[in-house]
């Protein structure tokens, strides 16, 4: 492997020059909790004490005390200062979880540390934080995983935590760097607590408006009360279980499993992943509309009985309701849309069900149990007032969540850059050479657009096939940007059909369609990409920014062209995986692959074969699919 100039490769990988791998003995003191029963029972207290970490207590970045911790007096600690927790100290967990570390805040100074855990207490000349950050990457973390001792527990001692090696820097790099970091977890401590009121809010205003505790201004008189069975219709709902649903069939299917899965009240099938039904078999169903109401008619906890979404944004979809659910259409003028999504927290409505749900270990609710509600209602005016003041609580919720999503993506990319040294947070008195100053020329070109560009000639020769549509076409990219090592900014999620960006996805078919080369249309059921007027007009900008990858980007277009979607999935889904694998642990089996992507992705991986996925791989080899870098036999 070429190192370019000013780093050097090492143990650790490859740092700069005035960085060295170091193990944790030489910048640190192991220091572990006390052995056996060194304290009595008698002298833990249930009130004010100092809190006892073990493993348990111990996060990935953080403690999690709660009343089941264990407290000692601070009296009985006196006697035993050699086990006490200070500012800086990283504390591990001993057995078990070993990969999991914490750093110890002034917050923390003074806990006691359990005869299940384990710290690194840095000496003067390190920066605690930086170190902590460096201890809770994924490569520390695996090795950790792979030399701790013990078959059943992984379990920690001073020698094996002391050989952990990691990168260190210079000292004001190292505060600089912990700085840097500090202020992007302060950042989301910041969006936690902002969600936490927001959702606190939510929750009591719902509860006010939704029982007529509150009303709304404009609005008086008396809630009229309803018998909900005297008000709606039962839609025919499928019985089909998860083994015989696919993810290529014409019809969508909501499984109860989808509700429970959901965090919103609403379900838009468009933007949702969702599992599907071949024709033939949801012939005899109803298809849902907007407005409909699904519950789940089995839950686990009490917590979940009632659970329901209501279906919008499903004109010219085609889709039923599954197994385990209750779909019921309403009279709108009894109960409006996207008010009828919150009947779920009506506290009367909710302990109606709870009093009828049966079961043991799961609760049932049926049909006859939602029909028999009498609810005291609000008219349809003050419904929609309702709901429409709840959305927009909500939408500002999801908000802050998606931006606190991409800020902690943001928090791991910086660390990946600089805690290998990848980007310094120091200046360099070197110019920069032509190479490099053609790079960051080249960067600045827009990532989207070129995406886009990409896209549009993946498209412009596979539009044509009978199994193009969205869901091989987001392989294609994946594959295209993977094997031909282009960078075009999309971050791929492990979802049902493989890699999956829906973020990218959109903002592609958004790019198509704004510069007239193609449109992503729906037609009998799935999407295909429908030429434009400009079509073709991609060209000039792939063969100046892409002409390095034509002869790779062919062989994979020709390879698939004609491939069914499954195929797609699977390669796409191996490369991925395996990818991953290479990364966390440098060097990976089949048999690891292919447990990856069974044990380690998503469930509907198991509906196809592990032979089929052995076979798969050494097709890859035969075609050099393979992970960049990667050697041959």
């Amino acid at each position: 492997m070429e190192v370019k100039p000013g780093y050097k490769m090492t143990e650790v990988g490859v740092i700069p020059e005035d960085w060295c791998a170091c193990e944790a003995h030489d910048f640190s003191k192991i220091i572990t909790g006390p052995f056996g029963t060194l304290l009595k029972a008698s002298e833990y207290t249930d009130g004010d004490g100092v809190p006892q970490i073990s493993v348990g207590e111990i996060g990935d970045g953080y403690f999690r005390v709660g009343q089941n911790t264990p407290r000692i007096p601070r009296e009985v600690t006196k006697r035993i200062p050699q086990y006490l927790l200070r500012t800086g100290d990283i504390v591990f967990g001993r057995k078990g979880a070993v990969d999991r570390s914490s750093l110890v805040t002034q917050k923390e100074d003074g806990w006691f540390l359990g005869s299940d855990g384990i710290c690194v207490r840095p000496t003067a000349n390190y920066q605690p934080a930086y170190l902590a950050a460096q201890f809770r990457g994924t490569l520390v973390k695996s090795w950790l995983l792979k030399n701790s001792i013990g078959t059943t527990m992984p379990s920690l001692n001073q020698k094996i935590l002391g050989r952990v090696r990691i990168p260190i820097a210079p000292i004001a790099e190292q505060r600089a760097i912990a700085t840097a970091l500090g202020d992007m977890d302060a950042l989301l401590d910041g969006l936690d607590r902002l969600i936490a009121k927001k959702r606190a809010i939510k929750q009591a205003t719902m509860q006010q408006l939704l029982t007529g505790q509150t009303r709304l201004p404009g609005f008086s008189g008396d809630w009229e009360v309803k018998r909900l069975g005297d008000h709606l219709t039962f839609l025919k709902n499928g019985v089909n279980s998860r083994a015989e649903l696919s993810w290529s069939d014409d019809v969508l299917y909501l499984h109860y499993g989808d509700i429970h899965g959901s965090s919103q009240v609403m379900l838009d099938p468009v933007s949702v992943e969702m599992p599907s039904l071949p024709r033939v078999k949801a012939s005899r169903l109803d298809r849902l509309q907007n407005g409909d109401l699904i519950f789940a008619d089995a839950s686990e906890d009490m917590d979940g009985i009632g659970k329901s979404v209501e279906i919008q944004n499903a004109t010219g979809v085609d889709l039923v309701s599954g197994l385990h659910t209750i779909a019921i259409r309403f009279d709108k003028s009894v109960l409006a849309d996207d008010f009828k999504a919150y009947i779920q927290f009506i506290p009367k409505f909710r302990d109606h069900l709870r009093q009828l749900a049966a079961g043991t270990k799961v609760y049932a609710t049926n049909r006859a149990h939602i029909a028999s509600a009498e609810l005291r209602l609000p008219g349809i005016d003050e419904q929609q007032a309702i709901s429409s003041l709840l959305i927009d609580m909500e939408a500002e919720i999801t908000a802050l969540e998606t931006r606190h999503i991409k800020t902690r993506a943001l928090k791991q990319a910086m660390m990946q850059e600089l805690l290998t040294g990848r980007t310094r947070l120091v200046k360099s008195t070197e110019k920069p050479d032509e190479e490099a100053a053609a790079q960051t020329e080249g960067r600045k070109a827009n990532v989207h657009f070129l995406r886009s560009v990409l896209a549009a000639e993946i498209i412009d020769q596979l539009h044509d096939q009978p199994t193009f549509g969205h869901v091989k076409f987001e392989k294609m990219m994946f594959l295209a940007e993977h094997l031909c090592e282009v960078d075009t900014g999309s971050t791929y999620h492990r979802k049902a059909a493989g890699p999956y960006d829906n973020r990218a996805l959109r903002s592609i078919d958004s790019q198509l369609q704004k510069q007239q080369w193609f449109e992503a249309r729906k037609q009998d059921g799935r999407y295909q990409y429908v030429p434009l007027a400009k079509r073709g007009g991609h060209k000039p900008y792939f063969e100046r920014h892409f002409s390095g990858i034509v002869e790779t980007l062919e062989n994979i277009l020709s390879t698939f062209k004609t491939a069914k979607t499954e195929k797609c999935e699977i390669v796409a889904t191996l490369l991925a995986a395996w990818s991953d694998l290479l990364r966390e642990k440098g060097t990976v089996s089949d048999e690891m692959i292919v447990h990856e992507v069974l044990h380690n992705w998503h469930e509907a991986k198991q509906r196809i074969p592990e032979d089929r996925w052995l076979k798969a791989l050494a097709w890859m080899r035969e075609k050099d699919f393979v992970p960049q870098g990667v050697t041959l036999p």
